[in-house]
């Protein structure tokens, strides 16, 4: 498909007051994962991956670090002359409140959408951990001539929330029915934040929506036009996980531990593409035990790490233990000190012979440059 035929929108700030601690100074988009990676890598990658080179992410708040790891979209092979990446940041006229949904936030962007001139626009939220074949969605969506094609996945709903979209699909895949996820019942056919709309049909929803004073467009617009319009879905039978809630973030790292699940991940066929940094191996003691753990670059391990996910450069001194834990850039966990069930964010410095315990299904999370 030509490269301008499709343009993408990512929210970096979805979910963001429901991740704690870990969105306090940053946007859900920039949240680190998996020993080297950021959250928004993977709706990049699957946008890059599917030839999509102009794209915009709507920002709201907390979004330096999102800035500092996106730079000019060289990562991603989208620093470009025509297309490529654009930050948008709140932009509203006098009359509006700021981003208090998702129209609000649209309509912000309204001036990319019209001025794209891409016939279908990919809108992504940015805290699903997926390697989608975005390509062949794209392209179904295209033959089945919709309207909307909404992305779904069969399996449990993780997400403590309420507003997670549930489908009934014909045998052309069509959907004619809409519901939300009230109460987790078992295997449903639901939704992860990622869609493709036809731009005329985005304008005319956003024109209508935020006239109306209507803020979420799943509600007032899937809900009220699945039997107007033409809405497919189009499944993605992989690994997903979608990061609304720090137990959420806690287990989708702990998944990466899981041999499967990095095979899916990680397809090389589609690769998940990140910032590069250069960085020395990391560097083992010789009474250092590491055991199923991920390891970033530039780390240096002298005591125990188990079932854990290092990021580049934290330090475990001899005689700490590691396990079942989290433990972002630069954080360094002095001699002899314990540190279980945990999420430790970056720069955090774990003192001497100090013990910090989480439980498995409610990690304690420590702040960044936090010393213990």
């Amino acid at each position: 498909m030509k490269s301008n035929k499709v343009s993408a929108i990512v929210f970096a700030n979805v979910q963001g007051e429901h991740l704690g601690d870990l969105t306090a100074i940053r946007s859900t988009a920039s949240v680190p994962f998996g020993a080297r990676y950021r959250l928004i890598d993977f709706a990049l990658s699957n946008l890059v991956n599917a030839g999509v080179s102009n794209v915009g992410i709507i920002t709201k708040k907390n979004y330096r670090s999102l800035m500092d790891h996106l730079g000019s979209g060289m990562h991603w092979d989208l620093d470009r002359k025509n297309g490529g990446l654009h930050i948008l940041p709140p932009f509203n006229d006098e009359n509006a409140v700021r981003y208090t949904g998702y129209v609000d936030a649209l309509n912000g962007a309204r001036n990319f959408i019209s001025r794209c001139n891409s016939e279908y626009i990919v809108i992504s939220d940015g805290n699903v951990i997926a390697n989608v074949d975005l390509y062949n969605a794209i392209r179904s969506h295209i033959k089945n001539e919709a309207d909307v094609t909404l992305l779904w996945h069969k399996g449990e709903i993780k997400s403590n929330f309420s507003d997670t979209m549930i489908f009934d699909l014909d045998n052309e895949n069509r959907i004619n029915n809409i519901t939300f996820n009230d109460t987790n019942v078992g295997e449903v056919n639901f939704g992860f934040g990622l869609y493709i709309i036809n731009t005329n049909v985005l304008i005319e929803m956003i024109d209508f929506a935020y006239s109306n004073g209507i803020t979420d467009l799943k509600f007032a617009f899937f809900v009220d036009k699945v039997k107007k319009l033409r809405i497919f879905g189009y499944e993605h039978k992989g690994y997903i996980s979608v990061i609304d809630a720090e137990e959420n973030y806690f287990d989708a790292n702990m998944d990466l531990l899981n041999a499967d699940v990095r095979r899916d991940l990680f397809n090389t066929d589609r690769p998940i593409l990140t910032k590069a940094r250069d960085n020395m191996p990391t560097r083992y003691g010789t009474r250092s035990v590491v055991e199923n753990s991920l390891i970033g670059d530039g780390c240096v391990i002298e005591g125990t790490v188990k079932n854990s996910i290092l990021f580049r450069g934290a330090v475990v001194e001899k005689g700490a233990v590691v396990e079942n834990s989290i433990v972002m850039q630069s954080a360094k966990i002095k001699e002899n000190a314990t540190v279980k069930y945990s999420i430790l964010d970056k720069n955090v410095l774990v003192g001497k012979n100090k013990v910090l315990m989480g439980t498995n299904g409610d990690a304690l999370v420590i702040n960044k440059n936090k010393e213990i």
